[in-house]
C-alpha cells in the first residue's frame, strides 16, 4: 500500500502497514482491543457517563500488568480514587517518604530513616491521635500533644511490664 501525504478519507491495507502518522484519532465505537502475542490483550472500553475500563489479559494469567511511566508527575484526578487489590497494595518511594496532602499542603508524613519508621504531623502544634471503635463508639485511645513536646494522654490505663521514669513523678489520685 502506497499512501500519499494528501488527506485520505478511507485507508484499507491488505498487507502490513508499517507506519501511519495521524494527528487526531476519533473512534466511533466504545471498545478498542489490542492483541500482543497469542491471546494477550489490552481492552479499552468507554462506558456511560465518561467511564473508562482498561482490562489486560495474559495468556498464562500471570503477568497482565499495566505500567505507566512519566518523566515527571503522574496524577490521578477524581472525586474519589480507590486502590482495590485482591493482593497487597505497595507504596514504593525511592526516597523513603510517603507524604499526605490536602489541597496542596502537606499535613502528614511517613518516612524510613536509618531503618526506623517515622510518623510525622507536618502542621505546627497539631496532635497525632490514635482513634478506634470501642463497642460501637469512637474513642481517642492515645493523643500525642505536639504543642506540649509530645505529651501522651491515654484514654485509660497504661499496661507495662516495666516502667522506668526519669525526672519528676506526679501522681494525682491513689497509688497502688
Amino acid at each position: 500500500v502506497t499512501l500519499t501525504t494528501a488527506a485520505q478519507t478511507n485507508i484499507t491495507s491488505l498487507g502490513t502497514l508499517s507506519a501511519l502518522t495521524v494527528d487526531d484519532v476519533a473512534i466511533d465505537g466504545k471498545v478498542v482491543t489490542m492483541t500482543g502475542s497469542s491471546s494477550d490483550t489490552a481492552v479499552f472500553t468507554a462506558g456511560t457517563n465518561g467511564t473508562l475500563s482498561i482490562v489486560t489479559t495474559d495468556d498464562s494469567a500471570a503477568a497482565a500488568n499495566i505500567t505507566i511511566t512519566a518523566d515527571g508527575t503522574f496524577e490521578a484526578d477524581g472525586t474519589t480514587v480507590t486502590l482495590d487489590s485482591s493482593g497487597d497494595i505497595r507504596l514504593d518511594s525511592d526516597d523513603g517518604q510517603i507524604i499526605f496532602r490536602d489541597n496542596g499542603s502537606d499535613w502528614g508524613l511517613i518516612k524510613h530513616s536509618s531503618n526506623d519508621i517515622i510518623f510525622e504531623n507536618k502542621t505546627a502544634d497539631k496532635d497525632i491521635t490514635f482513634r478506634g471503635d470501642d463497642g460501637g463508639s469512637n474513642i481517642d485511645a492515645l493523643v500525642l500533644d505536639m504543642s506540649a513536646a509530645g505529651a501522651a494522654t491515654f484514654n485509660d490505663k497504661v499496661v507495662a511490664t516495666e516502667l522506668d521514669i526519669s525526672g519528676d513523678t506526679d501522681i494525682d489520685g491513689t497509688a497502688n
